[in-house]
Formats: structure tokens, C-alpha cells, sequence
């Protein structure tokens, strides 16, 4: 109701300055009153036209009501009208059809695009083997061997390992290249930090010892070295992890050089490691498995029992889970 008064107020304040401007005796009395009903009338429509704008031009109300006073002000009378027809028109109305900048085509395979991994299919271990076991189509099997990039390197290695002894060149020369891959890495990682032990001083050398025997025990633990290679690289890790925890007692180093032994069959050593971790201040749930594991080699199966039982249930490692629930 107020912006029709406000409307009906402006176009007669306007109407009444042309007239008076029109008029046989117009004068400078004449024109000065035309340019302040003009104003008056301006600043009317811009006040009724400044709430019809669409929101995100009217986030600065003096800015943009400047903005229309000032144009309607400029071109008398017209000037009003052609915003209203000029812009609001075009806001409100734009065109139905516009030209479209681009071209739509299908989208490309792989590795055009990248790979959306909410959408990929996570493959299990027993998944990917049986495919690559009965699976007539080579594609498929390669893309069962790329589908181990996402499996954690222990399984994915073992399946890698299993593809070598598939009839298919493309199948072997896949598997092969990417373990190989995953070996370099490894092998170089290893050779960076003996070569920074050569110039490391004392304190450093500490650090840089744990990390290789880590690099070693992780070349043996994940399968990338067999047969001799593998006992050189456990053997190398536990002559460095008994240097470090004579040095200085730490339950990480313990634990790891426990299963450094328990790898290489040494089941004494690796129960004094364990516990030799257990009272460093080792987390039960960490070493008690283990510790499990070494009274199962000895058929001691009461002591297994009484070992996973020592692990605080909710605590429990998800891949430990069935295991100790099977047990107890």
C-alpha cells in the first residue's frame, strides 16, 4: 500500500514539473522547481524499486539506491521508465535459451579421468584369487592385479606373487612390474639411510638404525625377499635391533625384534623379546598375541588360552578379533 502511494505521489510530482517546465512563462523559478519535484520523484521510485531487485543486489541499499536515483535523475521522466522495462525485465526475465559453450561427449576410460573410490569395488583377498584363477578373459585378470592397489601390501604381494604363475605374458609381466616396484622402493629406501649412517654422528645414528632394521624386517615380512634373501634381511634387522635395545631398552624395539625372532624360528628369543617389551611398558593387546603365537608353536595350548585372555577386549586389533573370539 505504501509503494502505490509512493508511486501515484512520484509520477505526480513528476507530471506536475513537466507541465510547470512546459508552460509559456517557464522560467528559472519554473526549472528549479521542476529539478526538485524531479529529485523528490526520483528518490521515491528508487526507494519503491530497491526492495523489487533480486537479493544479491541488495546487499549495499545505499549503494545500489544511489545507483538508481542517480540514473533516473539523469534522463528526466524517461529515465524511470526505462529502468523498470530495461532492468527489472531483464533480471526477471532472462532468455529461454542460451547458446551452450561446450560440447557433450561420453566419458573417457580410465586413466582419462580420475578415480572416484566411494564408487570402486573393494576386492578380497579370496575375491581377486579366484578371479584370477578362473577368469577366462586376460582383461580381467589384469584388472584384478590393479585392483591390489588398493589391498594393504602383504595381501597384495601374495596375490602379485600368485599372478607370476599365470599363462597369460601380460598377466606375469603386470604382476611382475609391480613387484618389482614395490621392492625398489624398499631397496632404496634402504640404501638412502645406510649411506646417511656413514656421516650421521652418534645421536643421529640411533634413529636412522631403527628405521633400516624397520626397512629389512618390512622386506621379509611383506614376502618381497625369499629363501636366502629373506634370512640375510631378518638376520641384518635383529643384529641392528639388539644394538639398539642394549643401548637403550624401548618396547618398540623389543617388540619388533620378538618378531624378527619369531620369524626365523627362534622361539625362545622371541618370547624374552616379548616380554622384555611387556615390561617396557608395551600395550598388552600389542604383545600378548604374539606371545600366544609362541605358545601355540609349543603346543602349549592351555598357555594360549590364558595369553589372549589377557588382552583387553576392546582393545582388541581388528585382524586379532576372530582369532582370540575363536580361542576364548
Amino acid at each position: 500500500m505504501t509503494n502505490s502511494w509512493f508511486a501515484l505521489l512520484a509520477i505526480a510530482l513528476e507530471t506536475s514539473g513537466v507541465t510547470g517546465l512546459l508552460s509559456p512563462e517557464a522560467g528559472d523559478v519554473q526549472l528549479a522547481a521542476y529539478l526538485v519535484a524531479h529529485a523528490v520523484a526520483c528518490a521515491l521510485l528508487a526507494i519503491i524499486l530497491l526492495p523489487l531487485l533480486p537479493s544479491r543486489y541488495r546487499g549495499q541499499p545505499i549503494t545500489t539506491g544511489a545507483f538508481l536515483f542517480t540514473l533516473q535523475f539523469a534522463i528526466p521522466f524517461i529515465g524511470s521508465v526505462g529502468l523498470v522495462i530495461g532492468i527489472l525485465l531483464a533480471l526477471y526475465l532472462p532468455r529461454s535459451s542460451r547458446d551452450i559453450p561446450w560440447q557433450e561427449v561420453d566419458i573417457p576410460e580410465l586413466p582419462f579421468q580420475p578415480i572416484d573410490m566411494d564408487l570402486q569395488v573393494v576386492y578380497s583377498q579370496g575375491g581377486l584369487r579366484q578371479v584370477l584363477r578362473e577368469a577366462s578373459n586376460t582383461d580381467k585378470r589384469l584388472k584384478a592385479l590393479m585392483a591390489t592397489r588398493q589391498m594393504n601390501d602383504r595381501d597384495a604381494i601374495d596375490i602379485l606373487r600368485e599372478a607370476l604363475k599365470d599363462p597369460a605374458d601380460d598377466v606375469r609381466l603386470l604382476a611382475y612390474s609391480m613387484l618389482e616396484q614395490k621392492e625398489k622402493i624398499l631397496a632404496h629406501r634402504a640404501g638412502v639411510l645406510q649411506q646417511s649412517l656413514q656421516t650421521s654422528d652418534d645421536l643421529d645414528s640411533v634413529s636412522l638404525q631403527r628405521r633400516l632394521a624397520q626397512v629389512w624386517w618390512e622386506m621379509a615380512y611383506l614376502g618381497l625377499a625369499q629363501g636366502g634373501l629373506r634370512q640375510y634381511y631378518l638376520e641384518s634387522a635383529g643384529r641392528v635391533l639388539k644394538r639398539l635395545v642394549a643401548r637403550r631398552s624401548q618396547h618398540n624395539d623389543w617388540r619388533l625384534l620378538g618378531r624378527v625372532e619369531l620369524a626365523l624360528g627362534n622361539i625362545d628369543n622371541a618370547e624374552e623379546a616379548f616380554n622384555s617389551a611387556l615390561a617396557g611398558g608395551s600395550a598388552p593387546e600389542l604383545i600378548m598375541p604374539y606371545l600366544g603365537e609362541v605358545a601355540f608353536l609349543r603346543r602349549d595350548f592351555a598357555q594360549v588360552r590364558q595369553h589372549l585372555s589377557a588382552c583387553p577386549p576392546e582393545r582388541f586389533h581388528p585382524a586379532n578379533r576372530p582369532v582370540i573370539e575363536a580361542w576364548l
